[in-house]
């Protein structure tokens, strides 16, 4: 299975995705052929696994270090959704290989160059920092820029704001004289009806 994958990758140049449970049988089978025939040395707290004489796998008690072999090779020929679910997989192979785990902590894997013939591990770029706050940046600069900004578009909203109420008010003034004139000519017609009333 894993030779056929293998073969259909290079000859299409893709990748194929399967279900979480033939992931979890391939990333075995692949792990197994990659340490087949191992050999355990005991330095210290450490258990050193080497094949064909390279350095493939260093487990100490709560965590070990797996060569970079296995995350390039893995990486090349399965999909994964993240690096995370790589090592999960990985830990969980070295937990089950090499008793990896005990009671209720949890056993830690983590990949590096160990025998040195290794392909580097591609490393992860962090996400830009969006205000552009890179090495050398001047950030107090930016930050003195904005508050300027921010002045401004404040003092244009109270601005704003002290026109609309100064146009209110003037219209509100406007209205009253207004009425009080119309008030003043009924007032005017009424007493003019009333004194052609008295003539009469």
């Amino acid at each position: 299975m894993l030779k056929y994958i293998k073969w259909f990758r290079k000859r299409f140049k893709m990748k194929i995705i399967i279900t979480e449970e033939q992931a979890n049988e391939l990333v075995s089978s692949m792990l197994d052929d990659m340490f087949k025939g191992y050999e355990i040395k005991f330095e210290g707290d450490l258990r050193n696994i080497y094949v064909d004489g390279k350095l493939m796998a260093q487990l100490g008690p709560t965590k070990g270090v797996v060569s970079a072999d296995a995350y390039n090779e893995l990486k090349d020929n399965l999909f994964f959704s993240s690096d995370k679910d790589l090592k999960r997989e990985v830990t969980d192979w070295v937990a089950d290989k090499f008793g990896g785990k005990g009671g209720i902590v949890k056993y830690g894997v983590s990949f590096k160059k160990l025998h040195g013939s290794e392909r580097d591990i591609p490393k992860v770029q962090k996400p830009r920092d969006p205000r552009g706050a890179e090495k050398g940046y001047d950030i107090e600069g930016f930050r003195e820029r904005t508050k300027k900004i921010e002045n401004r578009l404040k003092n244009r909203e109270d601005l704003i704001r002290l026109a609309r109420q100064k146009t209110a008010k003037d219209t509100y003034q406007k209205s009253i004289e207004k009425e009080m004139r119309r008030e003043a000519e009924r007032e005017s017609k009424r007493k003019e009806s009333i004194k052609k009333a008295l003539g009469k």
